[in-house]
């Protein structure tokens, strides 16, 4: 392996640690402080404060990810081949990818300043669809660390087959 390609897979492995560990911060270590705290108000204001510094650096890593993932392509796959004779684990991997960066668009644009914006109306006012979206609003947040982690262990596979 030349010195180029080590350097692009550390700083790929870099980025995806800075983005799961992340994740998993907030997931184990954050939201539950806000759920033991005294003062739930100021706790979870502190917490969308760390989530949206966080966001804007995660964004910066998924960019090293794809373009770092993108460099190093050629040299897990044929890339002049057509996909479907390309490994299964590359093509679950990408998937994944594609995948997790429509939930967190979704999350990031839509769904987050939504949420925010129907937690300050009371809750005899909200309807069907507005009760329906704080509840699964959550869950998205879930749903993309959980993605994550499946791209780690694919990446697993695939480098090991």
């Amino acid at each position: 392996m030349a010195l180029t390609e080590s350097i692009l897979v550390w700083l790929h492995l870099i980025a995806a640690t800075f983005w799961v560990g992340g994740m998993l911060f907030l997931s184990l270590v954050a939201v539950p402080l806000i759920k033991k705290s005294s003062n739930p108000a100021t706790a979870q204001r502190e917490f969308v404060s760390q989530a949206r510094r966080f966001r804007k650096l995660v964004w910066i890593a998924l960019f090293f990810l794809a373009l770092t993932g993108t460099i190093l392509l050629p040299n897990v796959v044929n890339v002049s081949e057509p996909f479907v004779k390309w490994p299964s684990s590359v093509l679950i991997k990408l998937t994944l990818v594609l995948l997790l960066i429509v939930v967190s668009l979704a999350h990031d644009r839509f769904i987050g300043p939504k949420v925010r914006t129907l937690k300050h109306k009371p809750t005899s006012e909200l309807v069907v669809g507005e009760k329906l979206l704080l509840r699964i609003s959550p869950i998205i947040g879930r749903l993309t660390l959980l993605l994550g982690l499946a791209i780690l262990f694919v990446a697993v596979v695939m480098v090991r087959t």
